[in-house]
């Protein structure tokens, strides 16, 4: 059985075309993902924000950075992967969904599992909520602040953070140097 990332950089090489290369508009891509929704064995839905879009399949999500200015704002792709690496050697990675890089035709794509969030079921409630002390504190000193109902879901009972791009140059008050998390 293939894995969920060999799907996703195989959708991405399927739905470029379909693209026209223009990649810089979230309204563009909206228009042409409806491509895929044709076929109802396939359901294609595409979200953005002020840097980036997710394009939603049933087990994966492909992000693309549309928005270098907003990008270096308030993170992007690169952002989550530096943040991923760091859970990792900290013992914090299970809360995040892991994010991998795959380039293609000279962009970057960013690929996750799927988790689905919570939303409007608990229309007020942060991942905060969900957290241990410790987790929280961590978040807190890697500059975490967009942690709302739509950025986050459950895994095996988990709490599962899935959008948590920030910058970490300007937002992380992290100084690795002095962790107390390392071992």
């Amino acid at each position: 059985m293939r894995s969920y990332i060999e799907r996703a950089k195989d959708f991405v090489k399927e739905i470029y075309p379909y693209l026209d290369g223009e990649w810089g508009d979230p309204y563009d891509v909206s228009c042409n993902v409806d491509v895929f929704n044709a076929d109802r064995n396939r359901k294609v839905i595409m979200r953005h924000g002020i840097a980036r879009i997710a394009l939603i399949t049933s087990d994966y999500v492909v992000k693309y950075d549309y928005d270098e200015y907003e990008v270096a704002n308030v993170g992007g792709g690169e952002s989550e992967i530096i943040l991923y690496e760091e859970a990792e050697r900290d013992g914090f990675a299970y809360l995040f969904a892991k994010v991998t890089r795959y380039e293609y035709n000279n962009r970057i794509f960013y690929i996750m599992p799927l988790i689905r969030g919570i939303g409007g079921k608990s229309y007020g409630r942060y991942a905060e909520d969900f957290m241990t002390k410790e987790e929280k504190l961590w978040c807190e000193m890697k500059g975490l602040d967009d942690l709302h109902c739509n950025n986050y879901g459950f895994r095996n009972g988990r709490i599962c953070i899935f959008d948590y791009a920030c910058n970490n140059e300007i937002n992380s008050c992290y100084d690795s140097s002095s962790s107390p998390y390392e071992s």
